[in-house]
């Protein structure tokens, strides 16, 4: 499969990373059952579609999976192999996601990681690749919030009180970034 092929229509564009918060765009997250995109596998994909500060659509899905979800994965999402096994195939999840998506830029905390599956999956099935522009909320949290020691989602969401409930399933961990946004959006103008 050649790189050169893929998504032809947007290859032309190359993303690029977000300086300043954008005024519409979509948050997204994953849960998968490990670090690697050519190793472990994606098991749940959310993402929603914010204009002007509001949510005005969510998605959100479970992914089938043909191997046994590690017992670590399942106790830190809570996600079993019970509840993936009547759900939708990675090709067809990932299609919709890509169908949701439009050209948004993606927002995300360490979104290159998610970027990293999502395209590794929509090469593999679909011969495309998301090249949106990007805004990643880790990168920005360590300069708007320079007192707090960890970065990780779950101590920003804590920091600012917003709920951690179901932290590391990819919707909930979707709002706890879209709340950090609608914080850091406030702080970060005068840093630009």
């Amino acid at each position: 499969m050649q790189i050169n092929l893929i998504n032809e229509t947007k290859s032309l564009k190359k993303p690029k990373k977000l300086k300043t918060i954008p005024t519409c765009y979509v948050i997204a997250d994953i849960e998968t059952t490990g670090f690697r995109a050519d190793y472990n596998s994606i098991i749940e994909i959310s993402a929603l579609k914010v204009e002007n500060n509001k949510v005005i659509a969510e998605f959100s899905k479970l992914i089938k999976q043909d191997k046994h979800i590690p017992t670590f994965i399942s106790n830190l999402t809570g996600i079993t192999d019970e509840m993936v096994k009547d759900k939708e195939k990675t090709e067809d999840v990932i299609s919709s996601f890509y169908d949701f998506l439009q050209d948004y830029p993606i927002v995300g905390h360490n979104i290159k990681f998610d970027l990293s599956f999502l395209n590794y999956n929509l090469i593999k099935y679909h011969n495309k690749i998301i090249n949106n522009d990007y805004f990643d909320t880790l990168y920005f949290s360590r300069k708007v919030y320079k007192d707090i020691k960890s970065h990780k989602l779950t101590n920003l969401a804590q920091h600012l009180n917003i709920s951690t409930e179901n932290a590391h399933r990819a919707l909930s961990d979707c709002y706890m970034t879209y709340y950090l946004m609608l914080d850091m959006q406030k702080k970060l103008s005068p840093l630009n």
